[in-house]
């Protein structure tokens, strides 16, 4: 005859009323996974950001006056738009104390379902002499290769490799390089040359279908590094009064953006989720309440048996970290594989930045809610278990008859 262990007992337990554990597994397994996935969500907005905000490079931007929304959606998520405002607004900025560099971008009409991509995307011009955010990047990737006026740089998101030949508006352009993914709207931009984008711009009224009506003294944004002794925020305010249509808008109102974007949704999240960890408890505190004067008479004859009260504790005890701990387990992968194959669903849906985390950061959030939903058995399950070791084996044996 085997010998009879707690753990198989716990589990034979568990299985003889499968309603109420695939209940209590559930409870468990919701509150587990809608907490790990506010977690990774928060966590990888905030990596997107520090990766995009690098990459990024630029302390202000300038656009257009009426366009600030349109603008932050471009860059935090790649939403297309299209905007012009006079180039000669690069001269006047430049010239302002506490302003180290200036560089301008051109954004054209998006395409839409091209041969290349699914979806929208941006073709950006973008001027490598004066580019202090793509140029970086390619002083590392590219050997120190100069840039040819068709030589074009893609994001992750774009289904180009490098060396590939693709035609824009009639253009071709060869791909010299993929920029790493950020999670924000860098991932679905195409950034040609200056000299390149006006070449095709000039000749898509006899190549492309479409013709692109971008006057060759109109940019789009521009890009401005502060000065390491000058305070952003003031540069910011002399740039605002000194323009009369254009608008700045710093870093760190990308930022601001994210967090009113996610204050909402995020809120509505963790209260559910506290909710149901709330509701989890006592159910499993009632449960397993109930579950020791339906036993008292098993109880009564394992005491009897000559099993000690520390058994008889560790095996509800034991029952429950079972239970909420199962039940943590497939809360954590069912969110954990939903995060993974929606991530762009996320980004589009929340109209956030979104970039997965690092490995360990995942594994480690894993491990301390797993942990908690661990504690939150152990809490529930205290007072019965603890009533439970107490009784005396001939009055639990009468009580359950």
């Amino acid at each position: 005859m085997k010998d009879i262990t707690l753990p198989a007992l716990a589990l034979q337990n568990l299985r003889r009323k499968p309603y109420r554990t695939v209940v209590i597994g559930l409870c468990v397994a919701v509150a587990t996974g809608s907490l790990f996935a506010a977690t990774i969500v928060l966590r990888g907005v905030q990596h997107s950001l520090d990766v995009g905000r690098a990459r990024l490079g630029a302390d202000l931007v300038i656009v257009p006056a009426g366009y600030e929304i349109s603008a932050q959606e471009a860059f935090i998520t790649g939403q297309p738009s299209t905007f012009y405002m006079p180039a000669d607004v690069k001269t006047d900025i430049a010239a302002l104390p506490g302003v180290q560099q200036t560089s301008a971008q051109v954004f054209v009409e998006t395409l839409s379902n091209a041969s290349c991509c699914i979806g929208e995307f941006f073709l950006v011009g973008f001027e490598p002499d004066t580019d202090f955010t793509i140029s970086p990047w390619l002083a590392t990737h590219l050997d120190g290769k100069g840039l040819g006026p068709y030589d074009i740089i893609v994001g992750d998101r774009i289904l180009l490799r490098e060396g590939e030949t693709v035609i824009f508006y009639g253009t071709a352009f060869k791909v010299v390089g993929v920029l790493e993914r950020t999670g924000m709207g860098i991932d679905r931009t195409v950034y040609v040359p200056m000299e390149g984008m006006r070449r095709m711009i000039a000749d898509s009224a006899e190549l492309a279908e479409v013709t692109l009506a971008v006057a060759p003294d109109e940019i789009s944004s521009l890009l401005i590094s502060v000065a390491p002794a000058a305070d952003v925020l003031d540069v910011a305010e002399m740039i605002e009064a000194s323009l009369d249509n254009a608008r700045v808008f710093t870093a760190s109102q990308l930022n601001q953006a994210v967090a009113s974007q996610l204050q909402g949704v995020l809120g509505v999240t963790f209260g559910v989720t506290a909710a149901l960890w709330l509701m989890s408890l006592l159910t499993i505190g009632l449960v397993f309440s109930l579950i020791v004067n339906e036993r008292q008479r098993e109880l009564g004859i394992l005491r009897a048996m000559g099993a000690r009260r520390q058994a008889v504790f560790r095996l509800v005890m034991g029952e429950a970290g079972l239970l909420t701990g199962l039940g943590g387990l497939g809360g954590l992968a069912a969110a954990g594989v939903l995060l993974a194959g929606f991530s762009r669903l996320i980004q589009l849906r929340l109209h956030i930045p979104y970039l997965l985390p690092n490995w360990i950061e995942i594994i480690g959030a894993s491990l301390l809610l797993l942990l908690l939903s661990l504690l939150t058995g152990a809490l529930a399950s205290l007072p019965p278990a603890l009533a439970s070791s107490k009784m005396e084996p001939y009055a639990a044996i009468r009580k359950g008859e």
